[in-house]
């Protein structure tokens, strides 16, 4: 013959169970998915790929080698004066995702100047007048929550109006939705469980 369960041990099961979940959402190792950006070392010698908008007066690519590129033959360059130019490309991921882009970027010191990385329009990253730490480039790694809808935009912007900014090696990756997925049934579970205790 069946037994009944008590409302506290329907709690406990809830509970181990969600606490279970959780744990295992989180123990397993997060996979991370390369967003395949379009000529994100500027190799082809031009923007193919990108979009340009705003003071693009400036802006373009220089190939050729030396110490105004990072990998390859090729680099972006920009320098417009008074006024941000921007540089663009779409990709696209789940929404929502927690997004992070790497790049190489060489600054002079000059002033004014500003960078700024952007993802759907909100400004992450932003550095006014830019010190050069060294006459190397720089390689940092930066992180953004992506917006709504499974298109997105990734935005490089510039000034520099004494001198210009070197951007070079481009590379974007999000989690993938299969993880997000594990640890979000993780999270609902334990909402679950707390519900149920009100």
């Amino acid at each position: 013959m069946a037994t009944k369960m008590t409302g506290s041990t329907r709690r406990f099961i809830s509970c181990a169970v969600a606490v279970a979940g959780l744990t295992l959402g989180l123990a397993l190792p997060v996979q991370a998915e390369t967003i395949n950006l379009v000529n994100g070392g500027f190799e082809t010698g031009d923007f193919t790929g990108w979009t340009l908008s705003g003071n693009s007066s400036f802006i373009g690519v220089q190939c050729g080698g030396g110490p105004t590129v990072d990998s390859g033959n090729c680099s972006a360059f920009a320098g417009p004066i008074g006024s941000l130019g921007f540089i663009n490309q779409t990709f696209t991921a789940a929404a929502g995702s927690r997004a992070s882009v790497s790049f190489a970027w060489l600054v002079d010191g000059g002033t004014p100047s500003e960078f700024d990385v952007e993802f759907d329009g909100v400004r992450f990253f932003d550095r006014i007048n830019p010190l050069v730490p060294s006459a190397a480039f720089g390689h940092p790694t930066v992180s953004g929550v992506l917006g709504a809808g499974a298109t997105h935009t990734l935005t490089f912007s510039f000034r520099d109006d004494p001198g210009f900014i070197f951007l070079d090696t481009v590379s974007l990756v999000v989690p993938e939705p299969a993880t997000l997925g594990l640890l979000g049934v993780a999270l609902a579970g334990l909402g679950f469980s707390r519900r149920r205790k009100a």
